[in-house]
C-alpha cells in the first residue's frame, strides 16, 4: 500500500501533464500584444511580485468565427522584463477570452 499511492500519484500527474503538453502542441496559437503591464503582489505560500498584462489577441471559434479578446493575464515575474508592445505566442481556450496558456515571447520576423 505505501507504494500504490505514491505511483497513483504520479501516474495522475504525469496524465496531467501529457494533456497539456498535447494542448500546446496541437491546438491553433495565435499572437498576443501586451497593451499594459504592471507588477501585482499575489499571496501564494508567502508573498510574491507577479507581472501582469492586458493582452489583445484574436481566437477563432469552433464554427470559425474570429472573436477580439483583451483580457488581464498573469505572464510572468519582474525578472522576466515584458513590456508594452511586446508579442507573446499563446494558446487561447476555445470557448472564452478568459483563459489562455501563454508560451513566450514571440521571435521577431528577420
Amino acid at each position: 500500500m505505501r507504494v500504490v499511492f505514491p505511483l497513483v500519484g504520479l501516474l495522475i500527474c504525469i496524465a496531467i501533464l501529457g494533456v497539456y503538453l498535447w494542448r500546446l502542441h496541437h491546438f491553433e496559437r495565435t499572437v498576443a500584444t501586451i497593451e499594459a503591464v504592471w507588477e501585482e503582489e499575489v499571496h501564494r505560500r508567502g508573498v510574491k511580485i507577479v507581472t501582469m498584462a492586458e493582452l489583445s489577441f484574436s481566437r477563432t471559434t469552433p464554427t470559425g468565427e474570429s472573436i477580439v479578446c483583451r483580457y488581464n493575464f498573469e505572464i510572468g515575474t519582474p525578472h522576466d522584463d515584458f513590456n508594452i508592445g511586446d508579442k507573446l505566442d499563446i494558446v487561447p481556450a476555445t470557448g472564452t477570452c478568459q483563459r489562455a496558456d501563454i508560451i513566450g515571447k514571440s521571435e521577431p520576423n528577420l
